[in-house]
C-alpha cells in the first residue's frame, strides 16, 4: 500500500485539506494576542505595583521553561496531540478567565504637587522646588494626545531636569502664569494576598497556554507532510490572527472603558474575546484530522555535543541577550505608552504594525542571508532593538511608535527567521532540532524572563523613561560586543564544514519551509517542539538503516 503523502502543486496557494488547521491557529493565536498583551496594565489597574509585576514574570520564566517538557511527558502517555491540545484549551480558557475575578487591591494614591512656569525667553520650564521630579510624566488638570517637551530647570540654580512633557491643552493656562501639575508617589510593594491569589491563577494560565502552544508547530508540521503545503504560509494565518484582534480589543477596551470613571479601564471585552475565541478552536481542533506523535532523540546527549562548539556558545549567549531586549521591550511597552496618554487601540496597533512589516521579509531572506551573513544580521538585531527601545524613551506623543515599531519586524520576527538558519548552519543534520529548540528555551524562556524581571526593577529605581534609555544604551553596546568576538575570534570557524553536513542544503531546507514565522506571543512553546517532530523522512530512514548497520562512528556526532 502506497504511504506517500499526496503533495499539492507548488503553485497552489490554498490548500483545502489544510483548512482545520489554518482556522486553529488562526484562532489560537488571535485568542493569545487579545488579552496577553493586555495583562501587563491590567496587573497594574487591580494594584499591583511595577515591582510585584516584575516578581510574576519571574516566576512565569520558569514555567514557560517547565510547560513543554510537561506537555511532552502527556503526549508520551496518551500516544495523540488532539486529547492533550483539547484538554490545555479548555484548562486554558478557564485559568485566564479566573483572573478577570481577582479582585482588585485598595490602593491609595498620593500626589505631590509641583507648580511650573515659563522661563523669560519662553522655551524653558522654572520647576518651583528643591529637587527634581521623580517620575517623567506629570498629571495636569486636562489631558491630551499629544504634549510639548520643554527643558526645565529649579529655580534660583542652574540645576536641569529632565525634559518635562506639558499637554498641549495645558499650554494656554502655563503661557497665563503659573500651572500645577501632580506627580503620583508609586505605592510601596505590598505582597498581600492579592498579590499571591493573582500569582497562582497566572501560574497554572501560563502553564496552559505555553502547553497549548507547544503543540501547535509538531501538529502543523505533520500535516504538511501529510497533505503538502507550505508551513510558512500556514504559519501566516497565525500572525493574520494576531494582527487583527489585538487592535480590535483595544477599541473595544476604550469602548466599554467610555462610560467609566476618566483613571478606570475596563478590561471584560478583552476576556470574553478570549474565550469565544477559543471556544472556536476547541469546534475547530476536533474536526482537524491530527497523527500520532513521533518520538524524540536524547535531547541531554545532543546537547552535550552541541556545547563542545565555541561558536554555539557565543550564538546562544548573544541570544539569551537579545531575549533580554525583547523581554524588557514586550513587557513594559503598554505601560510606557499609557504613561503618554495612549488610547487602547493604538497599543494593540502596535502589534499589527510589526507583523505585517514582517512577511514580505521573510521572503527575502535567503537573499539578504547570502549578501550579509548570520553574525552580521543578528547584530543588526541588537541595533534594531536598541532604536525600538531608546524611540520610546525620546518620544512624548505615543502616536510616533508606528515608524518605532517598524524595527520589530527586525528585533523580532526576522532576527527568529536568522537565528533558525543559522542552527543549520552550526549543527549536523541530526542536531538541527534540538539546536532551534535550545535557542527558543534561551531566547525566549530565560532570555525573556531575565529582561522583564530586570526592566521592572530598574523602572522602580530610576522610572520609565531613563529606564528605557539605559536599556537602549546596553543593546547598542550588546550588538558591538558580538560584532568584535567575530572578528577578533569566531571569524575563523565561519565556513568550517561540521561532519555529516551541507550547510547550504540544510539552509535552503528550512528556508523553504519557513519555520521560523512564529508569533511573538510565545514563541519559546513553538520553538521546543520541533525537537521532537521536525525530522525529515529521509533522516528517519537514514537512521533506521544505522541501527541495522552500525558504524564506528555515530551519527551526527561531532569530533572533539
Amino acid at each position: 500500500m502506497d504511504t506517500k503523502p499526496k503533495a499539492v502543486p507548488s503553485g497552489r496557494w490554498f490548500n483545502p485539506q489544510l483548512v482545520q488547521l489554518k482556522v486553529t491557529l488562526f484562532l489560537l493565536f488571535g485568542a493569545t494576542s487579545a488579552l496577553t498583551p493586555y495583562l501587563t496594565i491590567h496587573m497594574q489597574s487591580i494594584g499591583l505595583t511595577v515591582e510585584e509585576v516584575a516578581s510574576v514574570y519571574l516566576t512565569l520564566l520558569f514555567t514557560s521553561c517547565l510547560s513543554p517538557p510537561l506537555t511532552g511527558y502527556l503526549i508520551d502517555r496518551f500516544g495523540r496531540y488532539k486529547p492533550v491540545l483539547l484538554t490545555s484549551i479548555v484548562l486554558n480558557a478557564v485559568s485566564h478567565h479566573l483572573i478577570h475575578f481577582i479582585p482588585a487591591r485598595n490602593v491609595i494614591v498620593t500626589y505631590r504637587s509641583w507648580n511650573v512656569s515659563l522661563a523669560g525667553d519662553g522655551a524653558a520650564l522654572l520647576l518651583h522646588g528643591t529637587s527634581c521630579p521623580l517620575q517623567a510624566y506629570l498629571n495636569s488638570s486636562c489631558s491630551s494626545n499629544s504634549s510639548t517637551s520643554l527643558p526645565t530647570y529649579l529655580t534660583g540654580s542652574d540645576t536641569s531636569c529632565a525634559d518635562l512633557p506639558i499637554p498641549d491643552c495645558a499650554l494656554p493656562a502655563l503661557s497665563a502664569g503659573t500651572l500645577s501639575l501632580l506627580e503620583p508617589i508609586p505605592p510601596a510593594s505590598e505582597y498581600d494576598a492579592t498579590f499571591w491569589t493573582y500569582l497562582a491563577v497566572r501560574f497554572v494560565a501560563a502553564s496552559m497556554l505555553a502547553s497549548t502552544l507547544t503543540i501547535t508547530d509538531p501538529i502543523a508540521l505533520d500535516m504538511v507532510e501529510q497533505h503538502g503545503g507550505d508551513f510558512g504560509r500556514e504559519k501566516l494565518y497565525s500572525s493574520v490572527g494576531m494582527a487583527i484582534f489585538t487592535p480590535l480589543t483595544g477599541l473595544m477596551i476604550d469602548a466599554w472603558s467610555s462610560g467609566s470613571g476618566p483613571s478606570e479601564t475596563v478590561y471584560t471585552p478583552a476576556f470574553y474575546t478570549y474565550d469565544l475565541l477559543l471556544l472556536g478552536s476547541l469546534l475547530s481542533v476536533s474536526l482537524m484530522p491530527i497523527g500520532r506523535k513521533i518520538p524524540s532523540e536524547s535531547v541531554m546527549q545532543d546537547t552535550r555535543r552541541l556545547l563542545r562548539l565555541p561558536p554555539v556558545l557565543a550564538f546562544l549567549a548573544f541570544l539569551f541577550l537579545l531575549g533580554n531586549f525583547w523581554g524588557f521591550i514586550e513587557s513594559y511597552l503598554f505601560v510606557i505608552m499609557k504613561a503618554m496618554g495612549s488610547p487602547n487601540y493604538l497599543l494593540g496597533l502596535t502589534y499589527t504594525v510589526g507583523t505585517v512589516a514582517s512577511i514580505p521579509m521573510m521572503y527575502l531572506l535567503e537573499r539578504i542571508t547570502q549578501r550579509v551573513g548570520h553574525v552580521n544580521l543578528l547584530v543588526v538585531a541588537f541595533f534594531a532593538h536598541a532604536l525600538r527601545i531608546l524611540g520610546y524613551s525620546w518620544i512624548t506623543n505615543p502616536y510616533w511608535c508606528f515608524p518605532i515599531e517598524l524595527n520589530e519586524a527586525i528585533s523580532c520576527y526576522f532576527m527568529w527567521v536568522v537565528a533558525t538558519t543559522y542552527c543549520a548552519v552550526l549543527a549536523p543534520n541530526s542536531l538541527v532540532a534540538t539546536l532551534i529548540g535550545i535557542a527558543g528555551m534561551v531566547h525566549f524562556c530565560l532570555g525573556k524572563g531575565v529582561g522583564a524581571f530586570v526592566g521592572g526593577f530598574l523602572i522602580a529605581r530610576v522610572g520609565l523613561v531613563l529606564a528605557f534609555r539605559y536599556v537602549g544604551y546596553m543593546a547598542v553596546g550588546c550588538g558591538v560586543l558580538y560584532k568584535l568576538v567575530h572578528l577578533l575570534w569566531l571569524h575563523r570557524y565561519d565556513g568550517r564544514a561540521l561532519p555529516d553536513r551541507d550547510p547550504v542544503r540544510a539552509v535552503e531546507e528550512l528556508v523553504k519551509r519557513r519555520a521560523s514565522i512564529l508569533p511573538k506571543v510565545d514563541q519559546f512553546g513553538s520553538v521546543v517542539s520541533f525537537g521532537g517532530i521536525a525530522r525529515t523522512k529521509a533522516e528517519e530512514a537514514h537512521d533506521k538503516v544505522n541501527d541495522e548497520e552500525p558504524t564506528p562512528v555515530e551519527k551526527g556526532s561531532i569530533a572533539p
